[in-house]
C-alpha cells in the first residue's frame, strides 16, 4: 500500500502441518490495492481445498473490480459483497458436483489504507493487531466455544485450555445465507496486523503470539517463525499466516 502517510509491508507463507496430508486454507495478498485474504476449506474427498480456493478466487475478483481506494463505508460495503458472492460461489460449486457436497470455507478479509483498517470473517480465521507490544484480536470466532464464552458459561482463560475449538457456527457454503462480520479500526505506524487460519491459534497460544510478533525481524521471517512454532506444538492442522507491517511511507522500505 503507499498512501498519504501509511504504508504496509507484507508477508505470507502457509504449511501443511505435520499431521494432515493436503493443504486445505488458501491465501491471496495483492499489496498494490492493499488487501490480503485467509481461507480455511472443509469438506470430505479434498472438497475443502476446492472451497478454500473458491473463496480466494471469488473474493479476490469482486476486490480487483470493485475496491475502492478510499472511503471507509464503500470499501466495507465491498468486502461485504465479496464474501456474500464467495459464499454463493461455493454453494453452487456444490450444486453442480456431487462429491463436493458439504464443502464450506472460513474466510477473514483485511483491507489496511491511509484512512483505517477495513476487515470481514466468518467462520474462526482470525485478524490481530499488535500495537505497542499489546495483541488484540479483532475479529470475533464463529464457533461453539465463543459461544459458550459469551454466554459466560466458560471463562475466556478455560476457553484457551481446550484442544479442540469446536464446531463452527458459521461459515461460507452452508446455508444459502451468512452472516458476515465487517468491522473498522484506525492504524498507525508501527501496528503489525496478523491473519490466520487456526492451524496456528489452536498450536500457539495468544500470549506466545504476542512475543513473536514482538520480536525483531523481518515479516517474512516472523512469518516462518509462526509457521515453526505451531509444528513445534504439533502442528495438527494446516497453518496459513499473512502479515502486514504498517509503516510511515517516508521510511526506508516502506511500501509491499
Amino acid at each position: 500500500m503507499q498512501a498519504s502517510s501509511l504504508a504496509v509491508r507484507w508477508a505470507a507463507l502457509s504449511d501443511v502441518g505435520l499431521q494432515r496430508v493436503r493443504n486445505e486454507d488458501a491465501f491471496l495478498v495483492e499489496p498494490a490495492r492493499s488487501y490480503a485474504v485467509v481461507a480455511d476449506g472443509m469438506g470430505g474427498h479434498n472438497a475443502g481445498d476446492v472451497a478454500a480456493r473458491i473463496v480466494i478466487d471469488t473474493i479476490g475478483e469482486v476486490l480487483r473490480q470493485r475496491l475502492p481506494e478510499h472511503g471507509v463505508e464503500a470499501r466495507a460495503s465491498v468486502l461485504r459483497a465479496a464474501v456474500l458472492a464467495a459464499n454463493d460461489a461455493v454453494r453452487a460449486a456444490a450444486a453442480r458436483d456431487r462429491g463436493l457436497t458439504g464443502m464450506g470455507a472460513t474466510v477473514v478479509v483485511a483491507n489496511p489504507c491511509a484512512d483505517g483498517l477495513i476487515f470481514a470473517s466468518v467462520g474462526d480465521s482470525r485478524l490481530y493487531r499488535l500495537r505497542a507490544g499489546r495483541l488484540d484480536q479483532l475479529t470475533h470466532d464463529h464457533t461453539m466455544l465463543q459461544e459458550l464464552v459469551d454466554g459466560g458459561m466458560i471463562s475466556p482463560e478455560q476457553a484457551r485450555r481446550v484442544p479442540f475449538r469446536g464446531m463452527l457456527t458459521r461459515a461460507l457454503g452452508v446455508e444459502d445465507e451468512v452472516l458476515v462480520d465487517v468491522g473498522r479500526t484506525d492504524l498507525q505506524p508501527g501496528d503489525l496486523l496478523l491473519m490466520c487460519s487456526d492451524g496456528l491459534t489452536d498450536m500457539v497460544d495468544a500470549d506466545e503470539l504476542a512475543s513473536l510478533l514482538a520480536a525483531p525481524g523481518d515479516v517474512q521471517a516472523c512469518a516462518a517463525t509462526l509457521v515453526a512454532s505451531a509444528n513445534a506444538e504439533g502442528g495438527r492442522d494446516n497453518i496459513t499466516v499473512v502479515l502486514a507491517a504498517v509503516t510511515d511511507d517516508r521510511s526506508p522500505n516502506a511500501g509491499g
